[in-house]
């Protein structure tokens, strides 16, 4: 996410029960209906990325400004808990084979003696943080450097390792998932946006925004060993890999436009227009659709059946600001954070009409 100024505090309301809507709203164009608003707290002016844990029905979200990570229960529909000391968050992924959950924390602070042994490795900490949690203590375990401005994260089963994109730090810091370490720290060539692992090529992919390039990077060796130009792409920030394919979807958000990617040769297959302003993008696999939300407040849908070749099926404007969403694998809700809604900051629950 695009670091943003200070953020008024946000107060939670934990053991809030499943909330009915705060007040009544089209029909989503037809394609959604609105299971619920879910209040948060007071209004805030930013909410930023989300990550899904099926397994425990829990939805970790970024309280971007208020330094603050929510556990949001998702069988109940209600706020669980929410975890301070944060500073400032932004990305956040959890990873449930792991029990751990990783924000990226800008400004977040790491301690003189990891500052110092950065500086002994030739790194710039820039004072940014990645933060791990216990998902089943939710407790702090570790805290990590995290480079200029972290922000989004990717896992690699395979080799155990997580990935951040530091945005402004021009570069993706590589953390060892067993030890709890950071390992290295790969120079991206720019400006990065989202970063994500694809298993069939084994390979980790950024955008990189002020080159208007995709970049590859090789996992194992912690380079970065190719790079895609983005034809027709102004700024691409947002990043989602097919899960059957080797397929990437990169959103623009200057000239607003997805741009679908052949990972395996960097060949551009087709160009959509998006929302204004796009941000996140989730995957769901049942019914193979795309989801890109948008700083306008707009949900671009795509079908995925063929990777390869998406199908707009249009945009339905959700809410003010919905710029993060995800998806839930099981129910196939979406949930999409609005910061500020009738006074309060709500949790909006959407269902796909059948």
């Amino acid at each position: 996410m695009r670091p943003l100024g200070p953020l008024a505090g946000l107060l939670i309301a934990s053991g809030v029960a499943a909330a009915a809507p705060l007040q009544a709203e089209p029909a989503f164009g037809g394609r959604f209906t609105l299971v619920a608003d879910v209040p948060l707290g007071p209004a805030a002016n930013r909410i930023d990325y989300l990550s899904f844990d099926p397994l425990a029905h829990r939805l970790y979200v970024s309280l971007m400004g208020a330094g603050k990570l929510l556990v949001f229960d998702t069988a109940q529909n209600k706020p669980l808990k929410q975890l301070d000391g944060f500073q400032k968050t932004t990305g956040v992924l959890v990873v449930p084979q792991l029990h751990r959950v990783y924000a990226s924390v800008p400004g977040g602070g790491i301690g003189p003696s990891l500052t110092q042994g950065l500086g002994m490795l030739g790194l710039s900490n820039g004072h940014g943080a990645v933060a791990i949690v216990d998902t089943d203590t939710l407790h702090e375990i570790a805290r990590l450097p995290g480079g200029v401005f972290p922000d989004g994260i990717a896992y690699d089963p395979k080799d155990n390792r997580i990935f951040v994109s530091d945005e402004m730090g021009a570069a993706v810091t590589v953390i060892d998932a067993v030890a709890n370490r950071m390992i290295a720290r790969i120079p991206a060539g720019g400006e990065v946006g989202n970063v994500q692992y694809d298993p069939l090529t084994a390979r980790l992919y950024a955008p990189i925004q002020t080159k208007n390039e995709l970049a590859v990077f090789d996992p194992v060796k912690n380079l970065r060993i190719g790079v895609y130009p983005l034809s027709g792409c102004r700024h691409p920030h947002g990043l989602a890999i097919a899960p059957d394919a080797s397929v990437g979807y990169v959103a623009c958000d200057e000239n607003d436009m997805l741009v679908t990617v052949d990972l395996k040769t960097g060949k551009e297959l087709s160009h959509l227009p998006l929302g204004h302003d796009p941000d996140v993008l989730a995957m769901e696999g049942t019914a193979k659709r795309l989801y890109v939300a948008s700083e306008s407040g707009n949900l671009s849908i795509f079908d995925t059946a063929n990777p390869a070749a998406p199908v707009a099926l249009g945009d339905t404007f959700v809410g003010k600001g919905a710029h993060s969403v995800a998806v839930d694998p099981a129910t196939r809700r979406l949930y999409l954070p609005l910061a500020e809604f009738g006074g309060k900051s709500v949790m909006r629950i959407l269902a796909p009409v059948p």
